[in-house]
This record gives C-alpha cells, sequence and structure tokens, in this order.
C-alpha cells in the first residue's frame, strides 16, 4: 500500500472544503498576498498583482518564455548588450554597487558583470526567494571574485537597507522592458524610489520594448507552444496552493488584448463559464467571459520615457537600439 502522508491529506482536504487546515497560520507575506487577492478581485474589472507571478514555478516559466521565438525581447537586448557592454563599463566606471531588481536567472547582468572593471558587488534582488539563491550560487561561481549578496525583497517598494555614505558608485541595472509592467504614475514612483538608492552619483540602466505593430506584441504574449498562458494560469494555482482558494485552472482561458489607448499589452484570464470562486471564505462571482486582468506590458516611444524620467527627477545620457529598432537601452543619472 502506498505512504499517505496526513499532512498533505489534510491539505487535500482543505482545498476541497476552501478551508485553511487545522491549526494553519497565515505568515505576513501570506497574509499580504490575501489581502491583495481579495482587494483586487472586489474591483469591477476583477486584477490580481502580477509581481506573485514569479514563485520558483512561475519564474521557471519565465524563464522559458524567455527562449520562445515569439518572444524577442530577451533574445535582442541580450544581443544590444553584448554589443555595448564596453561602453557601458566606461560609463559605470571601477568599484561599482551593482543592483538588479528583479534579478530573474540572471542571465543579462553576466554580460554587464564580464564588461566590468573591478566591480565591488552585485545584489540581485527578487520575490521568489528559492529562485533568487540558485541563480545567485550560479552568479557567485561564475564571478568568485564579485561579491554576490542576493535580497528576497519586493523591490517595487522604497528601499532603505543600504547606507548611502557606503559605496557611492551605485548602478541599478532593470532590462527585460520590467518597467512597462507598472502603470505610469507606478513607473515615475519606482523611478524615484532607484534614484535615490543610487544616489547623486549613481545611475540606472534601463530596457524598454518599443512600440510597434499590434501584431508582433500579440504573438509575443500569446505564443503558440502556451507557455505564455501556463505562466499566467500558474498564478491561480499559486493562489490554490498558497491560500486554499479553489480556481479551477480548466475554467480560466488566457488571452493577450492590445490597447492601443495606453498603448500597453495586457494579459487577462477569461472565465469560460459562470462560476463561483471562493478564497478565505468570501465568495467570488464571474460572469462567462469575464476577465480578471493579470499583467500590463507597456511599450515606450523615447517622449514618453522621458516624461516618464524627468518627473522622477532623471535625465537621459545615452541610449543603444538594436538595427531592427525593437527594444532600447537607457542611461539614466540623477538630474541633481
Amino acid at each position: 500500500m502506498p505512504i499517505i502522508n496526513p499532512t498533505a491529506l489534510q491539505d487535500d482536504v482543505a482545498r476541497q472544503k476552501n478551508a485553511y487546515p487545522k491549526n494553519y497560520i497565515l505568515d505576513q507575506k501570506q497574509q499580504l498576498f490575501l489581502q491583495e487577492v481579495i482587494q483586487g478581485l472586489q474591483q469591477k474589472q476583477k486584477t490580481l498583482p502580477c509581481k506573485y507571478f514569479y514563485d520558483e514555478k512561475g519564474s521557471a516559466l519565465f524563464e522559458e518564455i524567455c527562449q520562445l521565438d515569439e518572444y524577442y525581447i530577451t533574445r535582442t537586448e541580450l544581443k544590444l548588450l553584448d554589443q555595448i557592454k564596453h561602453e557601458l563599463a566606461h560609463k559605470i566606471g571601477q568599484d561599482a554597487l551593482i543592483i538588479e531588481p528583479g534579478a530573474g536567472a540572471g542571465l543579462k547582468i553576466q554580460t554587464l558583470l564580464g564588461a566590468l572593471k573591478n566591480p565591488h558587488s552585485y545584489v540581485p534582488m527578487d520575490i521568489s526567494k528559492d529562485f533568487l539563491f540558485y541563480s545567485a550560487s550560479i552568479i557567485q561561481h561564475k564571478f568568485p571574485q564579485i561579491e554576490v549578496l542576493p535580497i528576497q525583497v519586493d523591490f517595487t517598494q522604497p528601499i532603505n537597507w543600504l547606507d548611502q555614505k557606503i559605496q557611492p558608485n551605485r548602478v541599478v541595472f532593470f532590462p527585460g522592458s520590467t518597467l512597462g509592467n507598472f502603470e505610469p504614475s507606478l513607473a515615475i514612483q519606482f523611478l524615484n524610489n532607484m534614484r535615490q538608492l543610487v544616489g547623486t552619483k549613481g545611475a540606472i540602466i534601463l530596457g524598454i520594448d518599443q512600440l510597434k505593430s499590434e501584431q508582433t506584441l500579440l504573438q509575443a504574449y500569446d505564443d503558440k507552444q502556451g507557455v505564455t498562458a501556463r505562466f499566467n494560469k500558474n498564478l491561480l494555482s499559486r493562489i490554490n496552493k498558497e491560500l486554499y482558494a479553489n480556481f479551477k485552472l480548466s475554467q480560466f482561458k488566457h488571452q493577450a488584448r492590445f490597447n492601443k489607448q495606453l498603448s500597453r499589452i495586457e494579459m487577462h484570464l477569461v472565465s469560460q463559464k459562470n462560476q463561483q470562486v471562493s478564497i478565505d471564505g468570501q465568495h467570488f462571482n464571474f460572469a462567462k467571459h469575464e476577465s480578471i486582468h493579470t499583467e500590463n506590458s507597456h511599450k515606450y516611444s523615447d517622449k514618453m520615457l522621458h516624461t516618464i524620467a524627468s518627473k522622477a527627477q532623471l535625465k537621459i545620457v545615452q541610449t543603444w537600439q538594436d538595427p531592427q529598432n525593437l527594444i532600447k537601452i537607457y542611461y539614466l543619472q540623477p538630474t541633481e
């Protein structure tokens, strides 16, 4: 007979009943997760925070997305970074502290670290602890001369853990057009937080996806292999697992939409029938074809980025662009 794990069995029964197992207590991060999920699903247009995509499975799925033919951003940016790495290294200078919010697998930073002269240290930051420390260990192995200091953190919040008197040459490395996931007001807030983090002598390196044809954008966010769909649905799976909800993933369909007015791709999970989902004793009704809006990816022109940067008291010092005009890399510095 198979060995039955009593705890696992208790968890399965709890999910079926949409209740927490006996003596189960949410920690502080799970309580925040629950609070943000419920707040999002109470809106007229139901939403879920995209930062919760990145548990261990979600992070792995995103790295798989980055290898897709349709997803041009990663390979194009990697090629461009390789072409300009020595220019970037010259601008950054020696003894730099490199900070990477949302570090993920750390593939792109390796190109930059390999070109830098005597970097002081590298600080990868991510919300997914296991994936963060695994990636950091790989980078530490490849660059034993550089101190790698991984920090699990929600990088969308203000970061105050660095003493401003220590290591004046700080650079935030933020590739992948991740800034596009923020609403414009939140993008300004994030850039302002990063400006304060690097200080008056620091810099921010941004990779930004440019506005392009609707067909190209939609294909990048709705691939033929369905990897992006699995990535999107994994958010529901995580809510089921960690918050004991009862989403039925087969009853939601991934959909990418282009919002021309707001210059962004939107990802949605569309209910395939009238249904009800329960989380923490609260019930949420879904009409057939009603969606949960899970993520935005804003696409910027130079003018739009200049406006956002200026409001965060940053100036564009230099830009680089690939030959196909798909993406740009911006080098920003504080205006003060």
